[in-house]
Formats: structure tokens, C-alpha cells, sequence
């Protein structure tokens, strides 16, 4: 009796001891980006090309670097499959300096990188909906040459025969004739009343503004006295620019003057 076992994915072994290489052409390490690249002494791995999971790099210091024997899946999955990759020569044509120079290089062009602004589309306005839509003003101008127009281009209205939209365009013209009169009084009294309603407009807006111009005023006068009350009589009458004739007498002379601090000389 024969007992079959699933295969299961193992743990990927750092260093493997095998003389199997693989015939796919080697991997050339230059020609991959720096970031899927592990050069550093001890952990020399890569991302395998076919699974794109990392591995390791076997004989690093002999003739033929290669990739460990590794699965497509994660360790411990069933049903395991193993990587065509695995125990593929790799070209090792990088030294640690380059190494670290693509990657400071790739870092830069990185982080200068900057979003590409979205131009949206200009979003066209709905047209309104036909009862939305104001008709033109019906005038005796506009149905008389809608009326000529039909006229022209329509073969069944000859001579003294009109065809059913002729004569609906006829007895349109005619009915507009007729009311016109009243049309262009209406027209009048709204015009009457819109002059009217930008006269008051305007009378409000002049009292509003003389209210407030007088409000300033006020409030001025009243600052210009607060700053009065703030001073002596000495100092308004010094600060008043007077015209005195020749001689004169100052107001500050009299009895009520004190003379004790003053220097009398003989």
C-alpha cells in the first residue's frame, strides 16, 4: 500500500549545498531596480523575477552566484510549487558602492516627484427646461415677417388661397394690430412706475445718507467739546490766535492774578 503525501512549502534556505544550476539565462543584477536588490555582506538576496518574493544568493564568491531552490508560496502552504527560478545564475556586475549610489539616486528622483495636477472638466450648464424658457415679445413687427416668410417658402399659399398656417399667421398679425394700442399703454405704465420706484429709491438713499452725515457731524461737535472741558481758560485763550492792537492790555492782568511768585523790577 502506497500513501501519497501533499507537498508543502518549506522555510527557503540561506545557503544551500547543491550543484544544480539552472539553463534560464542568468539574471543580470545592473539591469534591476536598486530597491529589489540586497547587497550587503551576509544577507545578499534579490526579488526573484518569476514570484517576485525575495531570496537568497548562494556562492556569492564563487564562479556561479545563483538563487536558492525555493517554492512560489509561503512557507507551511500545501500543495507547494516549486519556482522555475530556482538555482538560476545571477550576474553580479554591481559593487556595494554603485549599489548604494542607484539607490541615493533613486531616493532623490523619488521624493522630487510631485503630483500632476487634475484638470476637471468644465461642467456645461443645463439648458432650461421649456417652461422655463421666456417667449419673445410678440410685436406686429415679428408676426409680419413671420408671416412674408411663410409666405415665400410655402407652395399652397398663392394669390388669395392660404394653407392652414398661413391663415393661423394671418389672423395672428391681425390680432396684434388690433391690440397694440393697449400693448404700448401697459408698456407706458410699467415704465411710469419704474421711474417712479427709482425716484423713491433714490430720495431714500439721499435721506439715508444726509442721516449719517449728520450723525458724523454730531458726534464730532460732541468730541471737540470733550476736548475743551479737558483744558484750563489758560489754555484756550493761548491757544486762540488773536489779532490785539498796539498797547493793549492782557486779559490776564488784574486783581484776581496772584503777584507773589512774580519779579518786579524798579
Amino acid at each position: 500500500m502506497t500513501i501519497t503525501t501533499t507537498p508543502t512549502a518549506k522555510r527557503r534556505k540561506t545557503r544551500t549545498r547543491t550543484k544544480r544550476v539552472s539553463s534560464r539565462p542568468a539574471i543580470v543584477v545592473s539591469q534591476m531596480l536598486p530597491n529589489l536588490i540586497d547587497l550587503l555582506p551576509g544577507t545578499e538576496s534579490l526579488v526573484c523575477p518569476d514570484c517576485e518574493t525575495w531570496c537568497p544568493i548562494t556562492g556569492q564568491n564563487s564562479a556561479t552566484p545563483k538563487l536558492v531552490p525555493h517554492h512560489t508560496n509561503p512557507a507551511g502552504t500545501s500543495e507547494a510549487r516549486r519556482c522555475s527560478g530556482s538555482n538560476r545564475r545571477v550576474l553580479l556586475d554591481l559593487t556595494i558602492p554603485q549599489w548604494h549610489q542607484l539607490l541615493a539616486d533613486a531616493i532623490k528622483e523619488t521624493s522630487s516627484r510631485r503630483a500632476t495636477n487634475v484638470l476637471r472638466k468644465p461642467k456645461t450648464a443645463l439648458a432650461p427646461a421649456m417652461s422655463q424658457m421666456t417667449p419673445p415679445p410678440i410685436t406686429a413687427e415679428t408676426t409680419r415677417k413671420a408671416y412674408r416668410a411663410h409666405t415665400k417658402g410655402c407652395g399652397a399659399c398663392t394669390g388669395q388661397t392660404r394653407c392652414a398656417e398661413g391663415r393661423r399667421l394671418a389672423e395672428t398679425y391681425v390680432r396684434v394690430v388690433r391690440q397694440e394700442p393697449r400693448r404700448q399703454q401697459i408698456r407706458a405704465a410699467f415704465a411710469r412706475e419704474r421711474a417712479r420706484f427709482d425716484r423713491l429709491y433714490v430720495a431714500h438713499a439721499a435721506k439715508n445718507r444726509a442721516a449719517e452725515w449728520a450723525k458724523q457731524a454730531e458726534t464730532k461737535v460732541k468730541a471737540n467739546e470733550l476736548a475743551k472741558k479737558a483744558g484750563t481758560a489758560a489754555e484756550e485763550f493761548n491757544n486762540v490766535c488773536r489779532i490785539r492792537p498796539v498797547g493793549a492790555l492782557s486779559e490776564f492782568r488784574g486783581p484776581h492774578v496772584p503777584l507773589r511768585h512774580l519779579r518786579i523790577t524798579t
